[in-house]
């Protein structure tokens, strides 16, 4: 049984997870080290892989999200120091 079975609440958390990730990245982070960055979202993108292959879509989807806010945060940073 899926935590999340709802795959539209699943796409609501995480767009909360993505603002709200994105968002902390922003005010609080300056700037997070290029390895450290390529490390989080691997670790993010295997782990959601991992998640949809042991049925829980939705927790992928969220911890997805969680890696798209590090890349948005990484192009905001490339996007305003140039």
């Amino acid at each position: 049984m899926a935590l999340l079975p709802d795959l539209a609440t699943a796409g609501g958390v995480a767009l909360a997870v993505f603002l709200f990730a994105l968002g902390f990245l922003v005010v609080f982070v300056e700037s997070v080290p290029r390895r450290a960055f390529v490390v989080f979202v691997l670790i993010a993108l295997v782990l959601a892989v991992l998640l949809a292959l042991l049925g829980e879509l939705g927790i992928g989807i969220i911890v997805s999200a969680f890696a798209a806010a590090l890349v948005a945060n990484g192009v905001f940073e490339w996007l305003t120091t140039r």
